[in-house]
C-alpha cells in the first residue's frame, strides 16, 4: 500500500512539474511575441518619422523628398527640401524683406511654385526646383493688394491677383506665358463699392477654371462659374445650399480648391466645409471647426483626399470613386495634436503639434503615412 502510494505521488509530481515547465514556456513564448510586435510597432513609428524638420512647415510632398518653409531670426522666408532616401536636408533660398505668402503652393513635376509678396509691395512668383537645389523668379510686378493664389493645370500656371486705382478695383486671372516671361489676362472682372463683381478665389480641376464670384450689387449672392481652360468661355454656373451659402458670404474664404465633383471651401474663421456638386448644386457633405484640407500641390485626380482637424486627433479619407468618407484618429498622447498635413495623393504628411508648449508651439515630430494604411484602420461615416 505504502509503495502504491508512494508510486501515485512521484507521477503526479512529476506531472505538476511537467505542467509547469510548459507555463513557463508558455509564459516566455506569450512575452517574446508581446516584445516582438512593440519593436516591430516601434521600427514601423521610426520608419514613418521624419527626424530633422520639425521645426520647419510641410509645403509639398514630392517623390522622394519633403519641401519646407520657415522665417529665419531676420524675417526672411526660407525654403528647403529634406530628401527621403539619403535623410539629407539642405536650405535652396532665402527671401529677404518678406512681406507674406498667401494661398496654397503648386507643384509641376518636381518644382513648387508660389507666390511671395514682400515689404515693398514687389510681388513674385518663386519656381523652387528640388532636383537641383535652384530657385529662380519667373515673374516679378508691384502691386499695392498684398494677396495672390495660384493654381496649375497640366503645366500650365495661373495666378489670380486684384489691381486697385481711382475708379475701381479690378480681379483677374492670368496664365503665364514661357515664351514671354509674362502674365496673360484670361479672366477678369471689376468692381466698386457696391456695384459688379469680384472674384475671391480660384481652383483648376477636371481641364476647368472654377471661379469664386461675389456679386456686389446683391446680398449675399456668390457662386462658382466654370470656364474652360483653352479659350476661357463661360460654361456655366454653380450655386450653394443655403449653409454653404452663408458659410462663404459672411466670412470670406481663404482657401478654394476642386477635385472630381467636390470643393473644398475655408474660411477666415477656421471653418472649413466639403461640399458635393449635383447638377449645378453645391451641397454641404461636411462642416466643422477647423476642418483642413491635406493639400495636393500636384492638384492630380486620385483616389483618396485627405482632411483633418487641426489642432485635433481626427483624420478623414474620402473615397471619390465610391463616394466614401471614413473617419480615424490618430494614435497620439494627450499632449499631442496634429498641426498641419500636405499630400501627394497616395501618401500624407503629418505634422504633430507639441501642445505642452503654449509659448512656441512647437512641432514635436513630422510623419508620412500611406493613405491605404490610414484606411484600413478608419471606419465608414457617409
Amino acid at each position: 500500500m505504502a509503495k502504491f502510494s508512494f508510486s501515485c505521488f512521484c507521477k503526479e509530481s512529476q506531472s505538476i512539474t511537467g505542467r509547469q515547465d510548459i507555463m513557463k514556456r508558455l509564459i516566455i513564448l506569450v512575452l517574446w511575441v508581446v516584445c516582438m510586435l512593440a519593436l516591430l510597432v516601434g521600427c514601423s513609428s521610426q520608419e514613418n518619422e521624419i527626424g530633422d524638420i520639425d521645426n520647419h512647415t510641410p509645403i509639398a510632398l514630392l517623390d522622394d523628398a519633403v519641401v519646407y518653409n520657415y522665417i529665419d531670426d531676420d524675417g526672411a522666408l526660407v525654403i528647403g527640401r529634406y530628401v527621403l532616401s539619403s535623410k539629407r536636408q539642405s536650405d535652396i533660398v532665402s527671401v529677404e524683406e518678406f512681406y507674406i505668402s498667401s494661398g496654397k503652393p503648386t507643384v509641376i513635376d518636381n518644382s513648387v511654385i508660389l507666390p511671395v509678396t514682400l515689404n515693398t509691395n514687389e510681388h513674385k512668383l518663386l519656381m523652387v526646383n528640388a532636383d537641383s537645389d535652384t530657385s529662380e523668379m519667373i515673374f516679378s510686378e508691384f502691386n499695392s493688394y498684398p494677396m495672390d493664389a495660384v493654381s496649375v493645370m497640366n503645366t500650365d500656371i495661373y495666378m489670380l491677383s486684384t489691381m486697385k486705382d481711382d475708379v475701381a478695383t479690378a480681379t483677374y486671372i492670368r496664365k503665364y506665358n514661357e515664351n514671354t516671361g509674362d502674365m496673360d489676362i484670361c479672366i477678369e472682372k471689376q468692381f466698386t463699392d457696391n456695384t459688379g463683381e469680384q472674384i475671391t478665389t480660384f481652383a483648376c480641376s477636371n481641364e476647368n477654371i472654377y471661379v469664386l464670384v461675389n456679386n456686389m450689387g446683391a446680398e449675399n449672392d456668390v457662386y462658382i462659374e466654370i470656364y474652360d481652360d483653352k479659350k476661357y468661355d463661360l460654361l456655366g454656373k454653380l450655386y450653394f445650399d443655403s449653409e454653404l451659402r452663408n458659410f462663404v458670404s459672411n466670412n470670406g474664404i481663404v482657401e478654394f480648391y476642386c477635385f472630381d465633383s467636390y470643393i473644398y471651401i475655408r474660411n477666415f474663421s477656421d471653418y472649413g466645409a466639403i461640399g458635393e456638386i449635383e447638377n449645378n448644386q453645391i451641397k454641404t457633405f461636411l462642416n466643422l471647426p477647423g476642418l483642413r484640407m491635406a493639400y495636393n500641390g500636384k492638384n492630380t485626380q486620385d483616389n483618396y483626399y485627405g482632411f483633418f482637424v487641426r489642432n485635433g486627433r481626427e483624420l478623414y479619407l474620402l473615397d471619390v470613386y465610391s463616394d466614401t468618407l471614413y473617419e480615424t484618429n490618430l494614435d497620439l498622447s494627450q499632449d499631442e495634436s496634429i498641426r498641419n498635413a500636405i499630400s501627394d495623393g497616395n501618401n500624407i504628411c503629418i505634422s504633430i503639434l507639441d501642445e505642452r508648449d503654449t509659448e512656441s508651439f512647437t512641432t514635436k515630430k513630422t510623419i508620412i503615412v500611406d493613405f491605404n494604411e490610414l484606411k484600413e484602420k478608419a471606419y465608414q461615416t457617409k
